[in-house]
């Protein structure tokens, strides 16, 4: 093997693959939702005992407190991570500035 085929070989070595670059891909978008996903648990935590509290001053179940208040922070908070997302997505693109 001459010169010229060890730099061809070397050249085509560490050329980006775009299935290595897919695969990629795909797992840090899996990751950033995963993280997003514990946000928004972290934060209907927050809202379990919000409800439990409140639940303790109206005549409602203990359990049914903590459900509402799980509930009533979860999916908002959901919504409104993945929506940063898109956001801090489309700045990254350039199709626009991120709205918060």
């Amino acid at each position: 093997m001459d010169r010229s085929q060890a730099e061809a070989m070397a050249d085509a070595m560490l050329q980006p693959d775009p299935k290595r670059e897919a695969v990629r891909a795909r797992h840090l978008a899996s990751a950033a939702q995963l993280k997003r996903q514990r946000k928004a648990a972290g934060a209907s935590m927050v809202g379990m005992a919000v409800g439990a509290a409140v639940a303790s001053q109206f005549p409602m179940a203990f359990s049914q407190g903590m459900l509402i208040g799980a509930l009533l922070t979860y999916f908002p908070t959901q919504l409104w991570l993945d929506r940063r997302a898109r956001g801090a997505e489309a700045a990254i693109r350039g199709e626009g500035h991120a709205q918060s």
